[in-house]
C-alpha cells in the first residue's frame, strides 16, 4: 500500500511538470509546434521512466496486499474452526447431561431394590455401572476415541440395562476387527442405542433385541447400523421415534445430526428406516476424523 501511494505521488509530480512545461512552450512559441512535440516526447520518456522505476514497487505492493488478505482469511478460518470445536465440545457435554442423570438415577434405584432381593445381582450391576462411569468420564475428556473403546462403553451400558430388563433385552455388537482402532467421535452410537431401547424395546411387553454393526462400506467410508425389533413406526409414536424427542425426555437425534454436521463438514449422513419390525438407524461416515 505504501509503495502504491509512493508511485501515485511521483507520477502526479511528473504530470504537473510535463503539463507546466507544455503550457510554457505554447505560451512562448504559439506558432512553432516544433518545440511542442519534443516536449511531448520528453514527457512520454519521463512517464516511461516513472513506470520503470516505480512499477516493480506497485507490483510488490499488490502482491503484499494479496498475501495480507490470504493471511487474514487463514486467521479467520482458524477462528471459525476453533468456534466449531467449542460447539462440538458443548454439544457433547449437553448430550452427556441428557443421558447420564436419568440413567444414573434409574440404575441406582435398581441397585437399591436388588440389594434386598438379589444382593449378588446388585453387586454385578454396581460393578458394571462403575466401569461404565469410569469409561464415560475418560471419554468426555477426549476429542476422539476409537471404535474399540466405543464398543466397550456400549457393552457396559447395555449390560446395565440388561440387568434391569432381564430377558426382555438382548443385544449383539459386531465391529469389523480392522476398524477397532479407527478414530471415532465420542458417544455417537450410544444415543442411538438408548433411543432404540427407550422407544422401541421397553414399551414392548416381551422386549426384544438391539443389534449394532460397524463395517467398512467402501473406500474411506464407514457404515454404522443400530437396529431393533421393537415397536417400530407406530403412527402415534412416529414423531417421537424419528426425532428422538418425547415429553419423557428421550435424547434427541436432532442433536446428533448437528454434531455430525460439525464433526464431518456435512460429509456424514444419518438415516432412519422402518425395519418391519422395529427401526433401523444408519450412520454413513468418513473413516477419518480430522478435527
Amino acid at each position: 500500500m505504501k509503495a502504491m501511494r509512493g508511485f501515485y505521488g511521483h507520477f502526479t509530480v511528473y504530470l504537473f511538470v510535463i503539463g507546466g512545461l507544455a503550457i510554457l512552450n505554447i505560451a512562448t512559441t504559439p506558432n512553432n509546434i516544433w518545440f511542442f512535440w519534443p516536449m511531448i516526447g520528453w514527457g512520454i520518456g519521463v512517464t516511461a521512466h516513472a513506470f520503470g522505476v516505480f512499477g516493480p514497487d506497485l507490483w510488490l505492493g499488490r502482491e503484499w496486499e494479496e498475501r495480507k488478505v490470504q493471511a487474514l482469511l487463514a486467521k479467520e478460518k482458524i477462528r471459525s474452526l476453533s468456534t466449531e470445536k467449542r460447539q462440538i465440545a458443548s454439544q457433547l457435554r449437553l448430550l452427556q447431561a441428557q443421558i447420564e442423570p436419568h440413567f444414573l438415577f434409574n440404575t441406582l434405584a435398581n441397585v437399591v431394590t436388588l440389594t434386598e432381593v438379589n444382593p449378588a445381582r446388585a453387586k454385578t450391576m454396581l460393578e458394571t455401572f462403575i466401569a461404565y462411569l469410569r469409561q464415560s468420564l475418560n471419554i468426555s475428556r477426549q476429542e476422539q476415541t476409537t471404535l474399540a473403546q466405543e464398543e466397550s462403553l456400549l457393552r457396559n451400558y447395555l449390560d446395565i440395562l440388561k440387568i434391569r430388563m432381564g430377558q426382555r433385552l438382548n443385544y449383539q455388537i459386531s465391529i469389523a476387527p480392522e476398524l477397532a482402532q479407527t478414530p471415532f467421535a465420542p458417544m455417537l452410537l450410544q444415543p442411538i442405542v438408548e433411543n432404540a431401547v427407550k422407544h422401541g424395546l421397553e414399551p414392548k411387553v416381551e422386549g426384544g433385541e438391539v443389534r449394532v454393526s460397524v463395517q467398512r462400506s467402501g473406500p474411506g467410508r464407514i457404515r454404522a447400523t443400530v437396529q431393533d425389533n421393537g415397536l417400530g413406526f407406530d403412527p402415534g409414536r412416529s414423531k417421537a421415534r424419528t426425532t428422538g424427542r418425547e415429553d419423557a425426555g428421550g435424547v434427541g437425534l436432532e442433536n446428533l445430526r448437528e454434531r455430525l454436521a460439525l464433526l464431518y463438514d456435512g460429509d456424514a449422513r444419518l438415516s432412519i428406516e422402518d425395519a418391519q419390525p422395529g427401526t433401523r438407524i444408519v450412520l454413513d461416515l468418513p473413516e477419518t476424523l480430522d478435527r
